[in-house]
């Protein structure tokens, strides 16, 4: 209907310029019209002076509106269109052919959908009227003369990579569109900002042909394994584990370090997510390079199994994190914390206890001057620790320098602090007013009489229960039955409310009241964390003398304190698609960024070498980038130094697993997003193989190429006969109505 009214489409008029085609003055046209329009006025108004306003001006409006029609006609309004000149223009079609292409998706594979879809009369009808240049891509485009059953064997996809050199390679050529034909699983999952923006720069359209299906319910994708790279001897680790999935139902996850069996978790898959993350917790022993393996149980009709699984190297080192513990009184605490870490090689727990008024007790030294003038004083003494606990210590204990390298020592050396109750600690100890109540996950008040000695019973929160460092069983309900079990606590203290990113990972049970035991947030680059009891010492009193259930505990908080604590020079590199990624942050002693030094990188396989420099990241001081092709797949040791004046100043070494030979496996879902996300970018469009019969004369509107225009005239559309009939026929209405001559 449309369509016959306006004479064109909706599409047309979008992409088509409105204009008045007649050379009649417009000047003059408007005089006469304003001299019609006052002659009818004073017509009407001799004819029907007792008519009233309103009706005398309804009816001046028609006739005004019958010579403004009139009037819009003589000029002839008319589209102009711009089309792709036929014969003068390219088309390049891009055609997918990396490994995912081969899927069976259900009855045919990708290859054979794109296929047909190129052979669709809508395509050929296309290709006929412009040359097409021919080229088919995985990571990279290459051309060929025509698609003859090509193999689907590439090892990895980027789409927008092989669109940008195609576009590269033809700039010197009249291209009208690019077609390209895809399932956009895109090893990288994404189209950078920049890159997409490069892309619509060259002004000329994509549009995308999408095969493949979005949704998978046979298949299972283990997507991403999160854990840390390095981790001290006998760490108790807690991975998340990103699972793809089409449908509800549950998973089991199993973890492996080489071929020896560690651990395995079963995840619930809800019907209403696409992706689900699990937990799964593990112990890793023994120094060195361990390759950890994560596999899911498959399900069944599974086509492709390599995604069911995922490897990630990470160093059980042998470097030994320092905790300093400030106490202001003898407390049994400290020392079931330090029994607890007597065979614990990977933690040195360093204590400075206040004895009397001008006395102190100092452990775990390593030279005779550490803490001699207690507290440290300045940044690179502090900042050689990883972890730092307060006891019942008041704040005004610390001179204000003090109290500053604290909150300096979570927020940039990015430490953790530890705060544990008791009657000179946390809020009755002051430390809600000073720069440290900042840092810490509660809003402590200031109250003397916030600390109680009355017990309290321990008891895993939600987010507790899914905490490795919490776990005193493998088992969850073994580890449920494992803390309820334990007696009660000698003590607690009121923390007040908690923070907006702070979580509660034990509660406490105090006269059918509940409150946050123990409590983490991040602040900074550091984690700040408050123990409300300075009483779990009953657990060791009152326990069997071969229940460990308090060394344990103890032994995994302190361990989680100095996890993730970074060093002066800390590396990160991790595996995209073809690419190896390197990420620095250097600062020196005192953890100021290093602004004036080289960094650089080798990655090294066997013989094989790559050297990658790195680049400041803009905004960030101290943080560099770089990045390098990797050219077979393997476990790279990356080998990263920071230089100044051409001496080594800093040094560090990580191992990334690069697996590219199966990165096809993964991301197998018909990626629409990013292919849609291209298209509308550069102003073409995404298209499915069953609705191509607009495809045509959508490039046919391209004005990239060579383009010739054509003038398509609105004047005789039936819309204005119908305008025309109807105003006139309305007056006329209107004057037998009211009796008007």
């Amino acid at each position: 209907m449309f369509e016959w009214l306006f004479r064109f489409t909706p599409a047309e008029y979008a992409r088509g310029e409105l204009l008045l085609s007649s050379d009649w003055p417009r000047l003059w046209a408007w005089v006469i019209f304003a001299a019609g329009a006052a002659a009818l006025a004073g017509l009407a108004w001799v004819r029907g002076r007792g008519l009233g306003l309103w009706r005398l001006g309804t009816l001046v409006l028609l006739q005004w509106l019958m010579l403004a029609a009139v009037l819009v006609v003589a000029w002839q309004p008319a589209l102009l269109f711009k089309t792709l000149q036929t014969g003068a223009n390219s088309i390049a079609v891009l055609l997918d052919t990396s490994a995912s292409m081969a899927l069976v998706d259900p009855q045919k594979t990708r290859m054979q959908q794109a296929l047909a879809a190129l052979d669709a009369r809508p395509v050929q009808t296309l290709l006929n009227d412009y040359p097409a240049r021919r080229f088919q891509f995985a990571a990279d485009a290459t051309v060929v003369e025509r698609f003859d059953a090509p193999a689907a064997t590439g090892t990895s996809t980027s789409v927008a990579d092989s669109v940008q050199q195609v576009l590269r390679s033809l700039q010197s050529t009249p291209l009208g569109a690019v077609l390209v034909v895809s399932d956009g699983a895109d090893n990288r999952g994404s189209i950078e900002p920049a890159q997409l923006a490069a892309i619509a720069a060259q002004g000329v359209p994509v549009h995308v042909i999408g095969v493949g299906r979005e949704t998978l319910p046979e298949d299972l994708e283990l997507q991403d394994v999160l854990l840390p790279q390095k981790v001290l001897p006998g760490t108790s680790l807690t991975a998340r584990v990103s699972i793809r999935h089409d449908g509800a139902g549950t998973a089991r996850i199993k973890v492996y370090d080489g071929e020896r069996f560690l651990a395995s978790s079963d995840v619930t898959l809800p019907a209403d997510a696409s992706v689900t993350n699990g937990y799964i917790s593990f112990e890793l022993a023994n120094p060195g390079y361990r390759d950890i393996r994560f596999t899911l149980e498959p399900k069944t009709g599974e086509q492709e199994l390599r995604n069911n699984a995922r490897s990630r190297v990470v160093q059980v080192t042998e470097r030994r994190a320092s905790v300093l513990y400030v106490e202001g009184e003898a407390r049994w605490e400290l020392k079931f914390m330090r029994r607890a870490l007597d065979h614990d090689a990977g933690v040195r727990l360093v204590s400075w206890l206040h004895t009397s008024p001008n006395g102190y007790y100092r452990q775990g030294v390593e030279q005779p001057d550490e803490l001699k003038d207690g507290f440290p004083l300045d940044r690179p003494t502090l900042f050689k620790y990883d972890a730092i606990v307060i006891g019942s210590v008041p704040a005004a204990a610390f001179k204000p320098q003090q109290l500053e390298l604290l909150r300096d020592f979570v927020s940039e050396r990015g430490g953790s602090l530890l705060m544990i109750a008791g009657p000179e600690g946390l809020g009755a100890g002051g430390w809600g007013e000073t720069q440290v109540g900042r840092v810490l996950p509660a809003q402590l008040p200031n109250d003397k009489s916030s600390f109680h000695r009355e017990q309290a019973q321990a008891w895993l929160t939600p987010r507790g229960r899914r905490s490795a460092m919490l776990k005193l069983a493998v088992d969850a309900a073994a580890n449920d039955a494992a803390w309820s079990g334990l007696p009660k606590i000698a003590d607690y203290q009121d923390i007040g409310a908690l923070k907006p990113a702070a979580v509660s990972l034990l509660n406490q049970r105090v006269k059918d009241q509940d409150a946050p035991l123990l409590v983490t947030q991040p602040y900074g680059l550091g984690h700040s964390w408050i123990l409300a009891s300075g009483g779990t010492w009953r657990w060791q009193m009152l326990l069997p003398l071969a229940d460990q259930r308090h060394e344990q505990f103890w032994r995994q908080l302190l361990r989680e304190l100095v996890a993730d604590v970074p060093e002066p020079f800390n590396v990160q590199a991790h595996s995209v698609g073809t690419k190896l990624v390197v990420n620095a942050q250097a600062r020196d002693d005192a953890f100021a960024p290093l602004r004036d030094a080289t960094i650089s990188a080798v990655a090294t396989l066997g013989a094989e070498s790559v050297l990658i420099p790195l680049q400041p990241v803009v905004g960030q001081s101290g943080s560099y980038q770089g990045e390098a092709t990797l050219s077979r797949p393997g476990n790279y040791f990356v080998d990263a130094s920071a230089r100044r004046g051409g001496k080594v100043i800093a040094s560090n070494r990580v191992v990334v697993q690069h697996n590219s030979a199966n990165a096809e496996a993964f991301n197998l879902r018909q990626n629409r997003a990013l292919l849609t996300q291209l298209a509308r970018a550069t102003g073409g469009r995404y298209w499915t193989p069953d609705d191509l019969a607009g495809l045509p004369d959508a490039i046919r509107a391209s004005s990239a190429g060579v383009t010739r225009q054509e003038l398509r005239p609105l004047w005789d559309a039936p819309l204005v006969f119908v305008l025309l009939l109807s105003l006139k026929a309305a007056e006329w209405l209107l004057r037998r109505r009211w009796s008007v001559v």
